[in-house]
């Protein structure tokens, strides 16, 4: 029997002890009670979702920008890693998000700018980690 299977029972015989308590617990309690186990068993089944860091990786999975500004933007993201320039640039649409996979850890400078091609922003920053860096006013 595999978990999901160890699973579904444990529900089955749950419900079935929530039946013969129907005296000491209301609808709503057993309502929330048997949610619970089927929302623990979900995450059980599912996973958390995150993945252990590699801390000697040499690359981040992921690196991304969220525009909340009221208009479109372009970001210039530039770097030198190890004898190697990258470059990259994205158009971003308002409330969009844009990324880039598989990216060298290092510092990186970046420059903001918006539809009318004026800098609204410009800086450095040590990618290190999986992150979301989001643009607004």
């Amino acid at each position: 029997m595999n978990f999901k299977h160890l699973l579904i029972l444990f529900i089955f015989i749950f419900s079935l002890s929530l039946k013969s308590q129907t005296t000491t617990m209301s609808g709503l309690d057993k309502g929330l009670a048997i949610g619970n186990i089927l929302v623990q068993g979900y995450i059980a089944l599912k996973g958390n979702g995150s993945k252990p860091v590699d801390p000697n990786a040499k690359t981040v999975d992921s690196f991304c920008f969220k525009n909340k500004m009221e208009e479109k933007i372009t970001i210039k993201f530039n770097g030198k890693i190890e004898d190697e320039e990258i470059k990259k640039e994205f158009v971003i649409q308002k409330d969009e998000k844009e990324c880039t996979y598989n990216l060298p850890k290092g510092i990186y400078t970046y420059e903001v700018l918006l539809s009318s091609k004026d800098t609204f922003q410009k800086g450095e920053y040590k990618v290190s980690e999986e992150s979301l860096m989001t643009i607004n006013r």
